[in-house]
């Protein structure tokens, strides 16, 4: 329903926007040209135009993209999923609940990729920006979930000077629309728009020009909110013409009213500008772009050194000269002495600009994590060394992640509070357990309580009181790794350690070794087997002793005994003690077989814990590769 704007109102609003433009321009302008330093356009016009002139090429060795990219790529590595702990020993069920419940907006968002383009925007731009929204979701009430917003859009209160915009006054985002968008958004618009009422640009505004050279009537559309009398406000509007407004629908735990943008800065000058890393990065960039340029530049160009008179003497005189010994295949015929003309190449000239060159390129390499922490630990080098070095990389950027990560919490922070003010219908979330197995839980519900027998609520987010941390990992390697490695190789030098001990020490989740533990602590049926067959093995050994020996005092008593006519039968206890003997022989085999495949058995027993550390290792050396993709 459109509202009469107030024109006090109105105005009031419209000159929030005019004191960000105007308090503002110097900012803007350095990040319209950190955006184009990101996409390799490092030279302006007067620049080309001089090059030009010199005939010196404008060539870009561009490695402020490539820095920045592998810096997100590295960032986006790192991530992990919030956690929820609970504030009292009564809320550990609601922890679980409320972890489950912020992953669960975080996938509907896709908030990994808001992450990725937040790091980016922050490294560039100098601030990153989301907003939260409420959409109509199939449960009866409404879905919660955020999207990137894109900073060239953003304005603020210019007195913000706080890296998460905790003092800022004003903010919100504008874009341009066409008409037929505008109606889309509020139909009952239509024949009220009038003109085009842009008002004041932004140089932002200017480098999309041509985007709308084809549209006869744009419209800056504004979604704009604010502080009035302690309560943040809201207000849609065109020009001078409100399409919706309102008071805002967020609020944190202490019911104290939250604006929808979440932003944070990169870093802020002592002048209140917000910046990002290219103005670090700029100066060597373009020393390498300058030095390069000119290093090519000397090499296709000669120095002559001629004897007075020579060009008169040449046809075509100083200018056939200069040509020619510019040229790579360039003939000259002079019939003096070939010491009236002398070639001077500039070498040392081109290798001063060389070494400028890589210098300024290795200023622009080790900034952050870098091949130079990456690249010297060799072939041999385990994960956790490369994890180490990248983490070495990363503290000089301590400052922009630690504004990362309480923007995350920030935001984790108020997906759960607006779970629990509009999720109040009975609804399962999806969760994955370790095997990979969908599993739902349900929040809000109802079931019948066995001992009071009546109906009860389960999982209700309104009465889950619990904190949100944020576990970017180890900030250094513990030294726990270190003992996990030497007790893995103390065990393929074949000294026993207890198979316990390894899972203990290893990095495994704290889930997946409480439940290899238990697999441990049980008895093993197969184990016991193998003693139970080894025991029953050595007592058929000394069965079968005793049947010799029995059988060997047999043969003793008949060998005095005289010769009888043809091949006198045996005596009745000398075969029953060969029988005997034979059939504990038997035995005795059977159970050898037995014990031997018995021990197959307990070593399949513990290929478990093979294929434990097998994976560990195999998942450290992906790690090395994936961290020496963006190193080159």
């Amino acid at each position: 329903m459109v509202t009469e704007a107030a024109p006090v109102e109105i105005a009031k609003l419209r000159k929030q926007f005019e004191q960000y433009a105007g308090a503002k321009w110097r900012e803007i302008e350095e990040q319209r040209l950190s955006w184009r330093y990101y996409y390799a356009i490092q030279y302006d016009d007067s620049q080309l135009k001089k090059l030009e002139a010199r005939g010196q090429p404008a060539i870009v060795f561009d490695r402020i993209g490539r820095k920045i990219d592998g810096l997100v790529g590295v960032i986006r590595k790192l991530r992990t999923d919030p956690k929820a702990f609970p504030r009292t020993q009564n809320q550990e069920a609601g922890a679980e609940v409320a972890t489950q419940v912020i992953r669960t907006i975080c996938d509907a968002s896709k908030f990994e990729d808001i992450e990725a383009e937040a790091v980016l925007n922050g490294a560039v731009h100098g601030i990153a920006v989301a907003g939260q929204t409420l959409e109509a979701g199939d449960h009866g009430d409404p879905d919660t979930v955020w999207e990137g917003i894109d900073p060239r859009t953003f304005f603020y209160d210019p007195r913000s000077v706080k890296p998460d915009f905790a003092d800022a006054r004003f903010m919100g985002t504008y874009k341009w629309a066409g008409e037929d968008e505008i109606l889309e958004i509020a139909p009952e618009v239509e024949g009220k728009l009038g003109n085009d009422d842009v008002g004041v640009f932004t140089s932002f505004d200017t480098d999309r020009e041509i985007l709308w050279r084809d549209e006869r009537g744009r419209y800056r559309l504004v979604d704009h909110w604010w502080i009035e009398r302690g309560m943040w406000r809201w207000c849609l509007h065109v020009g001078n013409l409100i399409l919706s407004s309102g008071e805002t629908p967020f609020f944190n735990d202490k019911r104290r009213p939250l604006c929808k943008y979440r932003a944070f800065a990169a870093m802020i000058d002592h002048q209140g500008d917000h910046v990002g890393f290219i103005r670090r990065l700029k100066g060597p960039q373009d020393a390498m772009n300058q030095h390069r340029s000119k290093a090519l530049h000397i090499m296709n160009t000669r120095q002559l050194k001629i004897r007075k008179g020579v060009a008169e003497e040449i046809a075509g005189g100083i200018e056939r000269l200069r040509k020619e010994a510019a040229r790579p295949d360039g003939v000259l015929e002079y019939p003096g002495s070939p010491d009236d003309i002398e070639i001077i190449q500039p070498q040392q000239e081109f290798l001063q600009q060389t070494q400028y060159y890589e210098d300024a390129k290795q200023e622009i390499e080790t900034f952050g994590p870098n091949p130079a922490l990456l690249g010297d630990l060799g072939q041999s080098a385990s994960g956790r060394a490369y994890a180490m070095a990248q983490q070495a990389g990363l503290a000089e950027l301590g400052p922009f992640l630690k504004n990362f990560r309480m923007w995350k919490l920030g935001i984790y922070e108020q997906s759960w509070w607006a779970a629990q003010k509009y999720w109040t219908s009975e609804r399962f979330l999806r969760v994955t357990d370790d095997q990979g197995l969908a599993q739902f839980m349900q929040i809000n519900g109802l079931q019948m309580h066995p001992q009071l027998m009546q109906p009860v609520l389960v999982n209700a987010l309104g009465s889950i009181d619990v904190d949100i941390v944020i576990s970017e990992g180890p900030a250094t390697e513990t030294v726990m790794g270190d003992v996990y490695d030497t007790l893995m190789a103390l065990a393929q030098n074949k000294v026993p350690v207890p198979p316990a001990v390894i899972i203990e020490t290893s990095s495994l989740p704290g889930e997946v070794k409480k439940k290899l533990t238990g697999m441990m602590s049980q008895p093993d049926p197969a184990a016991e087997m193998a003693k139970k067959l080894e025991l029953q093995g050595k007592a058929a050994e000394n069965q079968k002793t005793q049947s010799e020996t029995m059988l060997n005092v047999a043969k003793a008593r008949t060998e005095g005994a005289p010769e009888a006519p043809g091949e006198a039968p045996l005596p009745p206890e000398l075969r029953a003690a060969q029988a005997v003997a034979d059939l504990l022989d038997k035995n005795a085999s059977a159970d050898h077989k037995r014990a031997q495949a018995a021990h197959l058995d307990a070593q399949t027993a513990l290929a478990p814990l093979n294929f434990v550390h097998d994976v560990m290792s195999s998942h450290a050396d992906r790690a090395v590769q994936r961290q020496r993709i963006p190193a080159q």
